[in-house]
């Protein structure tokens, strides 16, 4: 069995769909699937497996209501920009 590959932020991004720099931001702040990589608290590489990715994403968040507005279904909590302010 061979493990999954790490991949890039920049193909991350792409694979869910929002910029490098959300996907970063999301990264520091924890989500599932972001692992950094080197030393120091400045500057780190971070890399993704895209399993753990999809599968944080497809996940429903806790004390979610049961149904989301239209405008809201098709993103994550986590992922949602407005979140971030």
């Amino acid at each position: 069995m061979v493990p999954e590959p790490f991949v890039s932020a920049q193909e991350a991004a792409k694979f869910v769909g929002i910029s490098r720099r959300f996907l970063i931001e999301l990264a520091r702040r924890g989500i599932s699937g972001a692992y950094a990589i080197g030393t120091g608290d400045v500057r780190k590489t971070w890399v993704f497996r895209l399993s753990e990715l999809a599968a944080c994403i497809g996940k429903p968040s806790v004390g979610s209501e049961r149904r989301q507005p239209e405008s809201e279904r098709a993103y994550h909590p986590i992922i949602r920009r407005s979140s971030l302010k």
